[in-house]
């Protein structure tokens, strides 16, 4: 792909440049939960990849608090492990 052949998708101007096509984020909200902001882009190297961003409300403190945010990542590890089986079939 030459640098100025856009996907469908990109959202040109400033928000794609160094080779890179990025859309434009979408954004994710759940009430008194938090938000993830998710970017599609379309890399140097050919690839195209989500990047996430997220926020959540922290609901406890101390132990309470670690054990949410230790479920928190073991919930995403399992999302991307699933998304990564499903991309491989």
């Amino acid at each position: 792909m030459r640098p100025y052949d856009h996907p469908e998708w990109c959202a040109r101007g400033h928000r794609c440049g160094l080779g890179e096509h990025r859309a434009h984020p979408v954004v994710m909200e759940v009430d008194g939960v938090g938000k993830v902001l998710l970017t599609r882009v379309l890399g140097t190297n050919g690839r195209e990849r989500m990047e996430l961003t997220g926020s959540a409300y922290v609901t406890g403190k101390g132990q309470a608090a670690r054990r949410q945010v230790d479920r928190t990542l073991r919930g995403f590890a399992t999302v991307l492990s699933n998304e990564a089986s499903l991309a491989r079939a």
